[in-house]
């Protein structure tokens, strides 16, 4: 198992781990969820995915089992800033206005989690083992970019199996219901900086190839 930094920089190493991660996204999402997502060709993106997004898959070779995306809380693209800054703004009508309880951050240290999922193709256990892997990428991307806290906005149930996996979670925002599941923005901050402090894999290390 691997995790793997995709940016738009290294995309001629990394393009088609980038196009599968889109489809991992669309199945997850779309198929699984049923959630109304911009899509093409069975791939699904929005506004969010620019150069100024990191991403993070969590895959063995060519299959993606895991990943997320993360912007800077200073991103802007046109209108579109990070999403649950344009959700406070009004922009997006499926998120409540009042979906943070303090107004939303422009900090170039704290950083928004999106599009989090876990492969449900997987076995539970498989499924910690890639929460353990996302715990560690965390910690990896935190160093390299400099990143003291992230927001993130997920599943109230995601988030308990989140707590699992190294980090620390705390609301920063009421309990809203989307698309039938209860959901909730997050403080979402790594309990160790460092890869070596989090909970170790008892089968395979995870190699960043970023």
């Amino acid at each position: 198992m691997q995790s793997t930094e995709i940016t738009f920089d290294n995309l001629g190493e990394t393009g088609d781990l980038f196009t599968a991660l889109l489809r991992a996204r669309y199945h997850h999402f779309i198929m699984v969820r049923g959630w109304p997502m911009p899509n093409v060709r069975g791939l699904e993106f929005d506004q969010y995915d620019t150069p100024e997004s990191v991403y993070c898959a969590i895959h063995d070779e060519a299959s993606v089992q895991g990943g997320f995306r993360i912007t800077p809380t200073t991103a802007r693209c046109m209108n579109s800033t990070y999403m649950l800054r344009d959700a406070q703004r009004g922009l997006l009508p499926d998120l409540p206005r009042d979906v943070l309880d303090t107004e939303a951050p422009q900090d170039p240290h704290i950083w928004e989690v999106s599009r989090v999922f876990v492969s449900d193709r997987l076995k539970s256990r498989e499924r910690m083992l890639v929460r353990h892997a996302m715990g560690r990428s965390f910690a990896q991307l935190s160093q390299k970019w400099r990143i003291n806290a992230f927001l993130c906005l997920t599943s109230v149930t995601s988030a308990l199996l989140t707590r699992r996996s190294g980090l620390e979670l705390t609301p920063a925002g009421p309990r809203f219901d989307a698309a039938g599941e209860i959901c909730q923005a997050y403080h979402l901050k790594v309990r160790s900086r460092t890869p070596e402090g989090l909970p170790q894999m008892r089968d395979e290390g995870i190699r960043n190839a970023g």
